[in-house]
């Protein structure tokens, strides 16, 4: 039997086994089967290069790939396979094993052909989504189409009824009729509008919240779910929004801009007219509105209120997002329009060509195709084009005011400004509100900033404790990473990193994601969240190294630069703050090189120093205290010459009895001293020793220096 022949009695086999059992099987347990009835050769046992498999076994994974494309079998994920009705039908046609094989690889080439063409065709006929964020939008925007506004059933509860005429009249009244209402906030003004509402009303209001916030990035995920929850919180009996809808809240497709933000009463009032006028519709009208795109952007137009064009372009969006696309700003819509309508064949009078909508929908089609996949037109070399593009004529004269709301679209969502320092944050870390502001005020303005001073200053706990007060009650979050030596762009951005593919061990590489990767996802997709990246002893890592090319964007956070390993243009975040903490004693600050020191600002944290000098007397004088440890230490500190070689408070800052003082000290500071004092010969007792220091309690600090001086001389 040649090598062909047993890798198809292997191949056919393989499907036997499946058929003949009534559940899935194994992946390796199958190879096994199949080894034992078609036994390897010498030859089948040759491995292959760079595989640790043998050629047999790896020809035969490769081979029932083919069979997956077929449709004969099915692989799960994690290594089990079954085969399928086509499968069977295969078994009964073909019994030679070679023409099996020919049959079930004509069959998966033709199946790839056709998945292609398939591809191709969505290319030419849809308007893709330009990332997975979208992709997911519009997954969730299809609940509020189907049950919402087809089935006129509630997206949250299932089996409810609450997309009703009484219904919409009662949002009509409370909402749209009642724009001036007492309320610091937009969910305070909804909970005075709501406080006396149905559930129903309240119900069917969270839902249209939850839909026109959908495929917004700001507000952010925290927002949204504020949003919806503060009037599911005021129900009777409560609903809960699906996991769905509430994971969504994480994605978005487009930035709304600043218009959106400052007209939110205008912007959902335009949502409960449409709603309003919706529920007086028939159903079969319901059903040409929702199947036809241009119908439906009739539909919306007509919406009684502001002209809105971006609230108005977002709902064309949520209904038919294959046909309008991911751009909802007017002004963007014409200047894309503009820079690429050479890119539509045919004749420029085309009919077609006179409808704006129509026209935005064929270029972006055409583009898809030349790009063979979707596109993006805010990133990369589109939105280089078409954003420089400084002569739009008017194109949609049938849209009044259509630039009204459209002026801040494409600006940035408005950060959150760092809150006060507090007194609660001052008693915590025993540092005057004053210096706690200044430091706040510091980073917010620099972005970065790193703590650097001798050990025990509290620079780690410091930078949590502020991170942790900015952060708290956002949506934004802090990271915490230690550099040491061998750390590396890989561990601390991103890196291919080896994961087992399979049941076997096999191996294959993957991008992972870093620490901070991972958070400026995270403050791209909540961009009026603060978040923060604590980077423990900053100059123990190679700098360079493990910034790589992100070092630039320290500097420069408006630029776009291309990643090393994903290839694809990335920009650091403006909410992105760091705080690096340096130990001096291990690293002077003067070996950092100028471009470092340029990129941060640097806060020194000294015992010597406010606000560290009075950290322990105060710690000491808040727990009650009676004992001499924070004399001690200023005394110790007083007879240490070298100003980076002193020992901050954080030793002594524990439930220590006079004996834990004294193990303190030799267990902890006097080893830390030993190192300072490396190869002098020193008696550390008799200089920096407890015995010593309590005997020349009674002179002044300046003379201990002094001695200390001498000493040396």
């Amino acid at each position: 039997m040649s090598h062909r022949d047993r890798e198809a009695a292997r191949l056919r086999y393989a499907l036997e086994l499946l058929a003949r059992s009534e559940v899935p099987l194994r992946r390796g347990d199958v190879w096994e089967a199949v080894a034992a009835e078609v036994p390897l050769t010498e030859e089948d046992l040759v491995h292959v290069a760079s595989r640790p498999e043998p050629r047999a076994m790896n020809g035969f994974w490769f081979a029932t790939s083919d069979l997956v494309r077929a449709g004969y079998m099915t692989k799960s994920g994690d290594g089990f396979w079954a085969i399928t009705e086509a499968g069977l039908a295969a078994l009964e046609e073909d019994d030679d094993p070679v023409a099996f094989e020919r049959s079930a690889v004509a069959r998966a080439r033709e199946a790839t052909r056709v998945l292609r063409e398939d591809q191709a065709a969505l290319r030419r006929s849809v308007v893709l989504p330009p990332h997975p964020r979208a992709e997911k939008v519009r997954q969730v925007a299809g609940r509020f189409r189907e049950r919402g506004l087809r089935t006129m059933s509630s997206v949250f509860a299932e089996g409810r009824s609450v997309w009703r005429q009484d219904v919409a009249e009662e949002l009509m009244r409370r909402f749209v009729e009642q724009e001036e209402v007492d309320g610091s906030s937009f969910a305070d003004k909804l909970r005075t509008q709501f406080a006396e509402a149905t559930d129903d009303a309240r119900l069917l209001m969270a839902e249209l919240i939850a839909w026109q916030v959908l495929p917004l990035q700001n507000p952010g995920e925290r927002k949204k779910r504020e949003r919806v929850s503060v009037l599911l919180e005021q129900m009777n009996e409560r609903v809960l929004v699906p996991a769905e809808v509430d994971d969504a809240f994480r994605s978005w497709s487009f930035n709304p801009g600043q218009g959106m933000a400052h007209g939110i009463h205008s912007a959902l009032s335009i949502v409960v007219r449409l709603v309003r006028q919706w529920v007086d519709l028939s159903d079969a009208e319901r059903d040409d509105l929702l199947n036809d795109p241009w119908r439906w952007r009739d539909f919306v137009l007509q919406v009684p209120g502001s002209p809105f064009p971006t609230q108005r372009n977002e709902l064309m969006y949520l209904v038919h997002p294959e046909a309008f696309g991911e751009v909802v700003s007017s002004a963007d819509r014409d200047q894309i329009r503009v820079a690429f309508r050479g890119e539509v064949a045919g004749d420029a009078d085309d009919p077609e060509h006179e409808d704006p909508d129509r026209l935005f929908q064929l270029i972006t089609l055409a583009l898809q195709v030349k790009n063979n996949g979707a596109i993006d037109f805010y990133q990369g070399p589109l939105n280089s084009i078409w954003s420089r593009s400084d002569d739009v004529p008017d194109l949609e004269p049938s849209r009044e005011g259509a630039a009204a709301e459209d002026d801040m679209d494409g600006v940035r969502p408005d950060r959150v400004a760092f809150p006060s320092a507090t007194s609660a944050l001052a008693n915590t870390l025993y540092i005057p509100v004053p210096w706690l502001q200044e430091t706040l005020d510091l980073l917010e303005r620099r972005k970065q900033v790193i703590f650097y001073g001798p050990p025990g200053t509290g620079k780690t706990f410091l930078a949590q404790a502020l991170a942790a007060h900015v952060t708290s009650g956002s949506d934004g979050d802090a990271t915490i990473v230690q550099f040491h030596p061998t750390y590396s762009y890989e561990d601390f951005f991103e890196g291919f990193r080896p994961v087992a593919s399979d049941e076997a061990g096999n191996l294959k590489f993957t991008l992972r994601k870093g620490p901070l990767r991972r958070l400026a996802d995270a403050a791209a997709d909540n961009p009026e969240s603060n978040f923060f990246l604590v980077i423990d002893e900053i100059n123990r890592g190679n700098i360079a190294k493990v910034f790589g090319e992100l070092y630039f964007l320290l500097e420069y956070r408006d630029s776009e630069i291309s990643l090393l390993y994903s290839d694809e243009p990335f920009t650091l975040p403006s909410n992105i703050f760091v705080i690096g903490t340096m130990n001096t004693a291990d690293r002077s600050i003067a070996m950092l090189d100028a471009a470092m020191r340029r990129r941060f600002a640097f806060v020194e944290l000294h015992p010597d120093r406010i606000p560290v000098k009075d950290v322990l007397p105060s710690w000491v004088a808040a727990q009650g205290l009676q004992d001499d440890r924070a004399d001690l230490l200023d005394r110790l500190n007083g007879a240490i010459i070298e100003h980076d070689a002193k020992v901050g408070p954080s030793f002594l800052m524990r439930d220590l009895d006079d004996a834990g003082v004294a193990a303190v000290w030799r267990y902890e500071i006097l080893p830390l001293l030993a190192e300072y004092h490396y190869g002098e010969g020193i008696d550390l007792d008799a200089r920096y020793g407890l015995a010593a220091l309590r005997k020349q309690a009674s002179a002044p600090i300046s003379d201990l220096h002094t001695d200390a001086a001498d000493d040396i001389d």
